[in-house]
């Protein structure tokens, strides 16, 4: 037996299985779930182990930032909008035709149309909300407001 184990010689450079990291994994898209089961009160669309964007919220003085992770999707395939107190984000991640016809020896990547809901702490200034899609990270703000509209506001991305 060599030095490398009982695998063989080409399986050495496969990265090993790390439980922790899966369990990890499986909790992030859990919690994702969960967030949207409570703040949509429905199940999103796709199987459970579809894909959901990460999103980072954070507030100060002026407003709201939201940042939303979304590589490999296209800023036409993305659409947000601000209803009822909350940041609606949809779009899809589509597979390229190159990869669709290769032979993946793994895949980790998930594809497909996704959906966020993003419960903001408190109103916002429709008219001054922005948002930049850049390197695949979409950045909205959402400046604080002294008062709440109620109508859906569809936000345009630049």
């Amino acid at each position: 037996m060599s030095a490398r184990g009982p695998r063989g010689r080409g399986e050495a450079a496969h990265s090993a299985w790390d439980p922790i990291r899966d369990l990890m994994v499986l909790k992030e898209r859990m919690n994702r779930l969960l967030e949207n089961v409570l703040v949509r009160g429905e199940l999103p669309r796709g199987d459970i182990a579809g894909w959901s964007p990460a999103v980072d919220l954070r507030e100060d003085r002026e407003g709201y930032h939201v940042s939303v992770e979304l590589p490999g999707v296209h800023q036409e395939e993305i659409r947000a909008r601000l209803e009822g107190g909350r940041l609606l984000l949809e779009g899809e991640r589509r597979m390229e035709k190159e990869a669709r016809s290769a032979d993946h020896l793994r895949v980790e990547r998930s594809y497909g149309p996704f959906s966020r809901a993003v419960l903001l702490p408190g109103p916002v200034d429709e008219r001054r909300i922005s948002a930049r899609f850049d390197l695949g990270v979409l950045q909205v703000f959402l400046p604080r407001s002294a008062e709440a509209r109620s109508r859906p506001t569809t936000i345009p991305i630049s």
